[in-house]
């Protein structure tokens, strides 16, 4: 049975509309407002009114998932004696999405470009920003960003090179 060495949740970071219930009326007003839009725009333009809802509609199903990819979506990086996991969670649903077994990992360090193969998206912000662990699965190197904490990295080089 893997014993836990550290555990840590990132959540990304609420610049503008900073609780959850503002953001829930914001996405109401702006789904009245593109329902408003579209009525004003086919009564002035005389453009069919379900050309327009449909672009509208469109634009505020990409805003959605725009909202759910930056701001809904929480990472659980959890390091065990044996492996790094990570869990995607949103709300109470949690989903494992990546298994790295320490004596896979190559280098922990700052992200760099390089030929690796990038892992699925783990982390919020810019990857430039990012801790990368690289590592070999299959043959293939491959590399996993995180929005780490100093604490994480430090016992995740201890427990990479203590394998060694």
């Amino acid at each position: 049975m893997p014993h836990i060495i550290h555990t840590e949740r990132t959540e990304p970071k609420r610049r503008f509309v900073r609780t959850d219930g503002a953001l829930y009326v914001l996405l109401l007003l702006g789904t009245l407002g593109a329902i408003a839009l579209s009525f004003f725009l086919s009564n002035r333009l005389g453009v069919n009114k379900l050309y327009l809802q449909i672009g509208l509609y469109a634009v505020l199903l990409g805003t959605g998932y725009w909202i759910y990819r930056t701001r809904l979506v929480d990472y659980l990086y959890e390091l065990y004696d044996t492996d790094l996991r990570v869990t995607q969670i949103v709300g109470s649903k949690q989903k494992l999405l990546l298994t790295v077994p320490l004596d896979c990992i190559t280098e922990v360090g700052p992200y760099r470009k390089t030929d690796a193969k990038p892992a699925e998206r783990t982390f919020h912000g810019a990857r430039e920003k990012t801790a990368a662990v690289w590592f070999t699965e299959n043959g293939e190197r491959r590399v996993l960003c995180l929005n780490a904490s100093d604490a994480l990295l430090r016992k995740l080089t201890e427990a990479v090179h203590a394998g060694e």
